[in-house]
């Protein structure tokens, strides 16, 4: 039986806490806190490896004078012009024209794509698991599919002359004249309407997929702490659904916007390999400029005005995303 006196208390209070020692530092370089950097370094250096000369030549073409003609009949006209290639390009109205309207249809595919994901994965998640397989198996399905395939399909059914969508709509409304409807004589129609549906069709899948399973991480104890609190749907799907796979939504939107700002397999088929100006974005005004016109400077500088707008995008996402990094802290 022990016995703490005044003294005993007093000596405790005058020689305070006892002292701890700090842990030695072992393991691969400092405690292993510098594992996770050592492990990225060789896809690093890898990913510099293969990006270093095709960004160089990249950048070097753009400073020259380079097309068809120069680079196979007579090599010494392609010069070096400086930023004179950069001046003519972004001194082209049709160039803006083309960044606007990829612009305004990047964001109306991110917007519903987004949209219609979540509409789906929240009614994935209602579904019997047998409906909800088969559902999933389609959609791995529609993934596959090449992007050239479904852009050809698409084209078949808006056909004009014996295109399913003119004679279902036909059947609905009993109107002769939208039987034989071009969908593609206006360009706001064919590219904001039909080549939406095609781009959104194949990738709602890789959403709607990604979408579900982030649902699945919503603790269904926040969902009861809500609906006792008195929350409408609405409300706990807005504050307690939405700031738990807010960062899956951050992603996804970020590689919807790069992937959809890029997009040319589509519209090609679409338009059966040749796209009207009308329909250009910037994917397939790169293609004009490069391939069909063999303008070699010109398509360099488009490409690194893509490079520099999806890096912005990608800083965006990045800020974001250390912001919601912190806020976890």
């Amino acid at each position: 039986m022990s016995v703490t006196t005044d003294e005993t208390v007093l000596r405790s209070e005058i020689s305070g806490p006892v002292p701890v020692e700090k842990p030695q530092r072992r393991g691969f370089l400092a405690a292993g806190h510098y594992i996770p950097y050592a492990l990225l370094l060789p896809a690093a250096l890898s990913l510099v490896a293969v990006l270093a000369y095709p960004l160089y030549s990249l950048f070097d073409l753009s400073f020259r004078n380079v097309n068809r003609y120069a680079y196979l009949v007579n090599p010494s006209l392609a010069k070096y012009v400086g930023f004179d290639g950069f001046a003519k390009v972004f001194g082209d109205g049709q160039f803006w024209e083309v960044v606007l309207r990829s612009v305004y249809f990047t964001v109306e595919l991110v917007v519903l794509s987004m949209v219609l994901g979540m509409l789906f994965a929240l009614l994935l998640n209602r579904v019997s698991g047998w409906v909800k397989v088969t559902a999933i198996t389609v959609m791995m399905f529609v993934w596959a599919i090449p992007a050239l395939v479904t852009g050809t399909i698409f084209r078949w059914l808006f056909a004009s002359n014996g295109g399913v969508v003119d004679y279902v709509a036909y059947l609905v409304s009993g109107n002769e004249s939208v039987k034989h409807y071009d969908w593609f004589a206006n360009p706001t129609i064919g590219l904001y309407v039909v080549a939406a549906a095609v781009i959104i069709w194949g990738a709602l899948p890789f959403l709607v997929l990604g979408l579900n399973a982030a649902l699945t991480q919503v603790p269904k104890e926040l969902m009861e702490a809500a609906r006792l609190d008195g929350a409408s749907p609405f409300q706990a799907f807005r504050h307690v659904v939405i700031p738990v796979i807010r960062p899956f939504l951050m992603i996804s939107a970020a590689l919807s916007f790069i992937w959809d700002f890029q997009v040319f397999a589509q519209v090609f088929s679409l338009r059966n390999t040749s796209p009207e100006p009308g329909y250009w974005t910037i994917g397939t005004y790169l293609y004009e400029k490069g391939i069909v016109a063999s303008k070699y400077s010109d398509s360099s500088v488009i490409s690194i005005a893509m490079i520099v707008l999806m890096l912005a995008v990608l800083v965006f996402y990045i800020r974001q995303m250390l912001k919601i990094g912190a806020q976890d802290r």
